[in-house]
């Protein structure tokens, strides 16, 4: 993934969370006022109430009006404009908050006109056996009498539990913003824990091409040197035979793993490309090596060449690998079919068949995993890292292609790419 890509989705993520949080947190705010609304409501009618029986209870044909003043958010004062009773007073407030559904703690306080100042009444608990809270000094109503104020110390703890819906959503929108932010740190280190695997591969095999390098030319040195001196014997033959084979299959392995290091960050070149001309060289490169097996290899194309836009070095790397597969995974000669179609819809399709010792469906379904390779029972000539197929993979969906296979145990392969290019017939 490029590290622009990288940034932005960080950079999306993080301000998706700002947003939801921020959305969550008004939300959570409105339903909030939405319940200390209905709590004040409750409380206003409780008291109003209350203060008008006290008044009917004094044989007093007063009817009040917006008796009950907030003073603060937890602190209410009824004007009853008469002789308050405290034991009464204590018995309409429970009766009338019982009535409105209110289960909260209060206390409550009556303002003594001959000291001029809040007598305290009591402490009421809405719990069993919860204990009461030390009482507060409860202020005065300036130029009232005849008044009584309640206080409710717990309205705040009171109005966040009754939210238990709102504070579900909020606990999961933590655990997903908690989620989200583990989720970019394993990100980050993924990716750079990716950026170092790569570092370490490109210097890897760097490191072993100048090596490799030299001793392929030494090799090559010393055989002309002996031919040239005729002092080259079978034995010393042989050995440099086999340090020139397994230097340049070293090497050859070397670039493959330098390539795959290098595919996520390998721009796809496109050009006008003869796809007769790719696939005649491609084979031609190969024909020398199926033929020593016994094989053969056959091409079939339309009668008009098909010119197409593509890179012509890692789409004949695609058939390359591809071929080299037919020949490799094949216990007897290799017989290989390559053909390519126009379809109907304009589309590419190149296909390549063998003979060869096929694939189970199990198998089947990883072929183009990245490091993964078909065990081959009895076939041991069979090396590698598991990377062709992923490249093969790789290319052809840079192209924007696909790319299936097809096989059956003891019957062979087939590999159908299709690209959705546009295709040009030369006349």
């Amino acid at each position: 993934m490029a590290r622009q890509s990288v940034r932005l989705i960080l950079a999306l993520a993080t301000l998706a969370i700002i947003g939801v949080g921020f959305v969550q947190w008004f939300w959570l705010s409105k339903a909030f006022d939405m319940k200390a609304l209905q709590f004040n409501q409750s409380v206003q009618i409780a008291l109003t109430n209350t203060a008008q029986r006290l008044l009917d209870y004094n044989h007093n044909k007063t009817k009040l009006l917006d008796p009950v003043k907030q003073l603060a958010d937890d602190y209410f004062v009824v004007r009853v404009d008469d002789v308050i009773d405290a034991n009464l007073l204590e018995i309409f407030l429970k009766e009338e908050f019982q009535k409105v559904r209110l289960s909260v703690d209060y206390e409550y306080g009556i303002y003594d006109c001959a000291n001029d100042r809040m007598v305290y009444g009591n402490y009421i608990a809405s719990g069993r056996g919860k204990p009461g809270l030390t009482r507060t000094d409860l202020p005065k109503w300036e130029n009232q009498t005849y008044y009584f104020g309640v206080r409710f110390p717990e309205r705040d703890s009171t109005l966040v539990s009754n939210m238990g819906i709102w504070l579900f959503s909020s606990g999961v929108l933590v655990f997903v913003v908690i989620f989200m932010i583990i989720a970019m740190i394993m990100i980050l280190k993924q990716k750079r824990l990716s950026e170092i695997q790569k570092e370490f591969i490109n210097n890897m095999t760097h490191e072993f091409k100048t090596p490799l390098s030299s001793i392929l030319a030494s090799a090559e040195t010393v055989k002309l040197s002996l031919e040239k001196e005729e002092i080259m014997s079978d034995r010393l033959a042989r050995y440099l035979n086999i340090i020139q084979l397994e230097g340049k299959r070293l090497q050859n392995q070397v670039e493959a793993v330098l390539k795959m290091a290098n595919l996520e960050s390998t721009r796809i070149r496109l050009e006008e490309v003869s796809l007769g001309d790719l696939l005649s060289k491609t084979i031609q490169a190969h024909e020398p090596g199926i033929q020593a097996l016994g094989g053969t290899i056959s091409l079939t194309l339309p009668e008009r060449d098909i010119t197409l836009q593509a890179d012509p070095l890692h789409l004949s790397n695609v058939f390359s690998n591809l071929i080299d597969n037919a020949i490799k995974y094949n216990a007897g000669a290799p017989v290989i079919e390559v053909q390519a179609t126009r379809t109907k819809n304009n589309r590419l399709e190149i296909s390549i068949s063998d003979n060869g010792i096929g694939i189970s469906k199990e198998q089947l379904l990883r072929i183009f995993e990245k490091f993964y390779r078909v065990p081959t029972g009895n076939v041991h000539n069979v090396k590698g890292f598991g990377l062709g197929l992923f490249y093969v993979k790789s290319v052809i969906k840079a192209h924007h292609g696909k790319i299936f296979a097809r096989s059956e145990e003891g019957k062979g392969t087939t590999m159908t790419i299709q690209l959705p290019v546009t295709i040009k017939m030369k006349s």
